[in-house]
């Protein structure tokens, strides 16, 4: 009778080398319409992810000066440099207002922010533009409640706000 041939549909094509130009096309073609789709929004996305980054950096070491605080039963600070975009955390060893100077112990020096992103205004100590904590967890006496803001590019505005029980939340 018959004998059953099995399909198979790469045997026929056994024998290709590589691909097609039309293949090559079409593929190069849908990688082309997807990155032009794509390029500005990772362009518009990039500039608040680094201010998003800044903020959380500040936020971070906040609540790093607030433990070490606790921890070395000592006022820690994190003192502002809006003029540079830095800023420094550090233990007020001799309880001069939080200002950094040569008895006092550095935690992290000269921290710098992302690139574009600018220390705007500080609402912290008006003299120093330090936040300061002491050996409780909560905003030093010798500092008053404020926040710290940034800026990008773009114009968005980000701040960190410490209030009197020593609490940092992100605005």
């Amino acid at each position: 009778m018959f004998k059953k041939r099995s399909f198979c549909f790469f045997k026929r094509l056994k024998n290709r080398q590589g691909f097609t130009l039309t293949e090559v096309v079409v593929t190069l073609s849908v990688l082309a319409i997807m990155t032009a789709i794509s390029i500005p929004s990772y362009i518009s996305w990039l500039p608040r992810h680094r201010l998003q980054t800044s903020v959380r950096q500040i936020y971070d070491d906040m609540n790093l000066a607030k433990i070490r605080a606790v921890k070395d039963n000592r006022i820690a600070c994190i003192q502002f440099y809006p003029l540079t975009d830095t800023y420094t955390v550090f233990f007020d060893v001799d309880g001069v207002a939080g200002y950094l100077n040569g008895t006092d112990i550095p935690i992290k020096s000269n921290v710098t922010l992302e690139n574009g992103v600018d220390i705007t205004g500080t609402t912290l100590a008006a003299t120093a533009d330090t936040c300061g904590f002491n050996n409780r967890g909560m905003l030093s006496a010798l500092f008053a409640p404020g926040q710290v803001s940034l800026t990008n590019p773009t114009a968005l505005v980000m701040s960190v706000q410490v209030n009197v029980a020593g609490g940092i939340s992100i605005l």
